[in-house]
């Protein structure tokens, strides 16, 4: 039944001349002819649009609870819960983006069939506002490269083959004759969740400003750092009853962009912020995230950005 409501759903595209559209997920009941006295059925179906890994845990939350399931040899699973109306997550793994449904009425005395479409971490988002700041010991003559996986969509000063110019141990930077407080870049980039392994934080609207400036000041950003950080980042996720926030530091930040200086500073450090705001139920999968100060002695660099992560939802 559900291949076919697939199968009609895209026909009916392809026959109006639109692109292919193939929801998230869709739910459908059924009678429960063998009724559990715990609760109701309710049977997850996952369906991957790339390759995936058979027999893998499925993270799930069921207004705001943190599960896990195991998956059949059909990529399927049942659950029996008291009948209510719920919002859910799931999750797969880091090839797949995260599904959150709206709500959804678990029935008495029916199976509540959740059929689950996982799409690959493939979506264009843009990286905001990475800036670098280059902090010699003394004026620098200075060559920064930067090679975005992602199409660079601005950039300033104007990056045409690199910058060149002269770094102050202010971290300013003379270009072309003209004075800037940090190297600025933007791209579209193809990223789309958390990684499970490093650990995150849940924020509440309220406390957003005091825990940025705790994990900043954990991290080793000064002053200047901090403030240029929490103007730009703080009224986004301000807008929000709360955010998931996650830090992906140094090499790993390579997957976004490759930096390369010369003279070859003592320390490059580099901190991606990568988030996403949340305005219902939800616990995070994610442990708390061990940051530890960095080390800034030295000719020292350091680069700052973030990428918002917004879920997706059925159409």
């Amino acid at each position: 039944m559900r291949t076919l409501l697939f199968f009609l759903l895209i026909s009916s595209n392809l026959l109006a001349n639109k692109p292919e559209l193939i929801p998230d997920y869709f739910v459908s009941y059924e009678t429960d002819k063998k009724p559990s006295n715990a609760g109701s059925r309710i049977k997850i179906i996952c369906e991957f649009d790339a390759d995936y890994d058979l027999f893998r845990e499925l993270r799930f939350g069921m207004n705001g609870s943190n599960e896990q399931i195991k998956m059949n040899d059909k990529n399927e699973a049942v659950v029996i819960r008291k009948p209510q109306k719920a919002v859910f997550q799931f999750y797969y793994d880091s090839n797949f983006q995260e599904i959150e449904t709206d709500s959804i009425e678990v029935k008495k005395g029916q199976i509540t069939i959740i059929s689950l479409h996982f799409k690959a971490r493939n979506e264009p988002r843009p990286v905001k506002k990475p800036v670098i700041y280059l902090y010699p010991e003394s004026d620098t003559e200075v060559s920064v490269q930067l090679k975005t996986t992602g199409e660079l969509t601005f950039s300033y000063p104007d990056y045409v083959s690199g910058w060149k110019g002269t770094a102050h141990p202010d971290g300013s930077i003379d270009v072309n004759g003209k004075q800037y407080p940090y190297l600025f870049w933007e791209s579209e980039q193809r990223f789309n969740t958390f990684d499970l392994k490093i650990g995150g934080f849940l924020i509440d609207q309220k406390n957003v400003i005091a825990s940025l400036e705790k994990h900043l000041s954990d991290l080793g950003f000064n002053d200047r750092e901090k403030t240029d950080f929490i103007t730009f980042w703080g009224p986004q996720l301000q807008q929000h009853k709360q955010v998931l926030i996650q830090f992906i530091l140094n090499d790993s930040c390579n997957e976004f962009a490759a930096l390369e200086i010369e003279p070859k500073p003592e320390h490059l450090n580099r901190v991606y912020m990568v988030w996403r705001g949340i305005d219902g139920p939800f616990k995070t999968f994610l442990n708390p995230q061990n940051l530890k100060k960095m080390n800034r002695k030295g000719f020292d660099v350091l680069e700052w950005g973030g990428i918002e992560i917004k879920p997706t939802n059925s159409n």
